[in-house]
Parts: C-alpha cells; sequence; structure tokens
C-alpha cells in the first residue's frame, strides 16, 4: 500500500512538473517571437503564474493513463510562424525531457543502482522520479501529436495552414472523442511501455 501511494505521488510531482516546463518554456518562446518581431505584450509577468499551466484533468489522467496534458497559456497568434514556432518548442521540450531522462537511467548518473540493490529508500525515490519524467514526457508527446486546437500538433497545423485549423476546430468533438478512447484504452501508455523496455532492457 505504501509502495502504490508513493508512485501515484511521484507521478502527480513529475506530471505537474513536466506541464509547468512544457508551457511555460514555450511562453517564453512565445515573448522572445514577440521581442523579435517588435511588438509589445503585456503577458511579460503572467507567464511566471506556473499553477495555471497544471490541468487538474490532466493530473487525473496522469494516475490513470499515465497521459498528461497540460493547460495552455492562451496568447492571441495571429501569424503562421509564431504558431509553427510554438508547436515545435512543444514537441522538442517533450522530447529532450524524455531523452535526458533515459540517459540518466542508463548512466547511472546518480549512482542508485547499488543503493537500490541495497534497499536504500532515497534511491529508489529518485530512481522512480526519472522512470516517470520518461514515461509521462513519451505520453505526453504522443499525446500532443492528436490535432486538438490547443495541443502543440494544432499549433503545427495552425502554422501550416489556417484553413486546415478552422477545420480541425470544427472536427474538435469528434478529435477529443478519439483522443480520450485512446486515453482510456490504454493505446498511447502502451506503446511508451513497450518502447521504454526496448531501450533500458
Amino acid at each position: 500500500m505504501k509502495d502504490i501511494a508513493l508512485e501515484i505521488l511521484i507521478c502527480i510531482i513529475v506530471a505537474a512538473l513536466l506541464m509547468v516546463v512544457h508551457e511555460l518554456i514555450k511562453s517564453i518562446v512565445y515573448l522572445c517571437v514577440r521581442k523579435i518581431q517588435g511588438r509589445k505584450t503585456n503577458q511579460n509577468n503572467s507567464i511566471f503564474a506556473i499553477w495555471r499551466y497544471i490541468d487538474p484533468l490532466g493530473i487525473l489522467m496522469s494516475v490513470t493513463c499515465f497521459v498528461p496534458f497540460s493547460k495552455p497559456h492562451l496568447f492571441r497568434i495571429r501569424d503562421k510562424k509564431t504558431n509553427m514556432i510554438l508547436g515545435i518548442t512543444g514537441f522538442v521540450v517533450l522530447i529532450l525531457l524524455f531523452i535526458s531522462s533515459i540517459a540518466i537511467l542508463k548512466m547511472d548518473a546518480f549512482g542508485i543502482g547499488e543503493q537500490l540493490a541495497a534497499g536504500d529508500f532515497t534511491a529508489k525515490i529518485i530512481a522512480l522520479f526519472w522512470q516517470y519524467v520518461a514515461m509521462l514526457s513519451f505520453d505526453m508527446f504522443i499525446a500532443n501529436m492528436f490535432p486538438i486546437s490547443t495541443f502543440d500538433m494544432g499549433l503545427v497545423i495552425a502554422g501550416i495552414s489556417s484553413k486546415h485549423y478552422l477545420q480541425i476546430i470544427k472536427a474538435d468533438s469528434v478529435i477529443k472523442l478519439i483522443f480520450i478512447l485512446a486515453l482510456m484504452s490504454g493505446l498511447i501508455h502502451f506503446g511508451c511501455i513497450r518502447l521504454l523496455r526496448l531501450i533500458l532492457w
């Protein structure tokens, strides 16, 4: 029972951290792009209200389906280039988190292998933390591949074509239904587990 409670707690912490990192970096990139374009924005301080990025439903899905999704900062983005940059940034952030966590686990960066063998509790927490970072970041990456308007793929589509973006907005309820079915059936998480087993073992 204690092990289950510990894993749930670590899952919630990691999911919340991933949401914050994912959306905060996108928001910072947005401000940088606006500055380069010479456009003013009054949202400089609001992007650092990091609790806004944590989606309670995303936390629930992390615990039940191991697939987190964050609450995006709602910017008014009118040009395609900025949409494209933000969409790609979101994907890059998640894949870098995944690769970094896998590297840490593979190289035993914190020297926890021997400590785990000896039954060290702190080592167990560290190992679980990085395992959840790997698992949830990859699942979040796959989730963002769905063409939902506020997800990274939605931003990429908006960056490619306004017409196609309008089409995914019109089909929003159908796309979300397919996404929910993929979540509930465990398809996203199953694919992640298979990949992690191939990489780590």
